[in-house]
């Protein structure tokens, strides 16, 4: 009779662990360790462990991440990569010439700057070298611009000398080369721009540090 009750205890403590086994939420048949059916809202850390290995093999591989936009903060959505036009980090060359003089003043690159951050990089000036002006005994170089800025929702680039132009218009005398660095904002952010008065000074502090 002890025995029998030994066996008994071992058979019905077998049985509570496969019931719980898997856990179904929003669902009577859970398929996996969790299984919910329905959205999901982590309000205060969503945290992985590392992720498995992704073969070339596996399908319908999709992203998990946490908004930080929705109603309640921390809605837990799919991202889904197959949808995405851009990688999450984008290299682009361009190569401009046949310009008027030097000034390429406004180039609508075609990003929506709702979808993705532009950045400038390894800029090259090929030609003529634009000369300096002197005026009340200052020599000046003018003000050379290279920048990336959003205009009726799209990202432009502007690339000239604002205030120096060259002293002759050849069409073929410049040529520039410039690398831009594309952000997914489903990845990425802008950060807040951040306004510092140095009240005439050279050094100063940042009056604020950025909300990362």
């Amino acid at each position: 009779m002890k025995y029998m009750k030994i066996f008994t205890l071992i058979v019905v403590f077998c049985f509570v662990q496969n019931s719980f086994s898997q856990v179904g939420i929003g669902t009577t048949d859970p398929q996996a360790a969790l299984d919910i059916n329905g959205s999901l809202l982590i309000q205060e850390e969503f945290m992985l462990g590392r992720l498995p290995t992704v073969t070339s093999t596996d399908e319908d591989f999709k992203l998990l991440t946490r908004l930080n936009n929705s109603t309640p903060v921390g809605k837990i959505t799919v991202l889904d990569v197959e949808k995405l036009t851009v990688a999450p980090i984008n290299v682009v060359n361009y190569h401009f010439y046949n310009l008027n003089r030097d000034n390429l003043t406004n180039v609508d690159l075609q990003y929506d700057a709702n979808k993705y951050i532009v950045g400038v990089s390894n800029f090259k000036y090929t030609g003529d070298a634009i000369p300096k002006s002197t005026a009340n005994n200052v020599t000046s170089i003018g003000a050379f611009v290279i920048r990336a800025f959003i205009e009726n929702s799209k990202w432009h680039l502007e690339i000239r000398n604002r205030f120096l132009n060259l002293q002759s218009g050849a069409p073929n005398g410049i040529q520039y080369d410039v690398t831009l660095i594309v952000y997914d904002k489903s990845y990425f952010r802008n950060l807040p721009v951040i306004t510092t008065n140095l009240n005439g000074q050279n050094s100063g502090t940042a009056s604020a540090v950025p909300n990362l």
